[in-house]
C-alpha cells in the first residue's frame, strides 16, 4: 500500500470518471456494502485534514457521501479512503476499484 495525499487521491478518482467502478463501503461496527458497481460520474472532495468525499454515479444513478476521511492509500489498483477514530482505529473505509473486489465466503 502507498499513502496518497488528498489532491493525488482526487486526481486518481477524477481519472476514473466515465468508467465502471466497484465500491466497497464499510462502517465499523458491522455494516458494509461490497462490490456495488456503477459508472463514476462526478467527484467532489472538500476539507483540509478531515475530508468529505462525494461520489455521484450513473447507470444506476446514485450518490455516496463519506465524511471525516483522514487517510488515502493506493492498494494495487484500488483507492482506499479511511476515517480513523480518536484512538487511531479504522472507523470507516471506502474502496473504489476498476475491478471487482474479492468477496470471500459468507458466514
Amino acid at each position: 500500500m502507498r499513502t496518497l495525499g488528498a489532491a493525488e487521491a482526487k486526481e486518481r478518482l477524477e481519472a476514473w470518471r466515465g468508467s465502471r467502478v466497484y465500491v466497497h463501503f464499510e462502517v465499523n461496527p458491522e455494516a458494509y456494502l461490497r462490490n456495488a458497481s456503477a459508472t463514476l460520474d462526478e467527484v467532489g472532495m472538500f476539507g483540509d485534514g478531515l475530508y468529505r468525499l462525494h461520489l455521484r454515479f450513473r447507470d444506476p444513478d446514485g450518490l455516496l457521501y463519506i465524511q471525516d476521511v483522514t487517510e488515502f492509500v493506493e492498494d494495487g489498483s484500488a483507492l482506499v479512503a479511511m476515517g480513523l477514530d480518536g484512538q487511531n482505529r479504522v472507523r470507516q473505509t471506502l474502496t473504489v476499484s476498476l475491478a471487482p473486489l474479492d468477496v470471500g465466503k459468507v458466514g
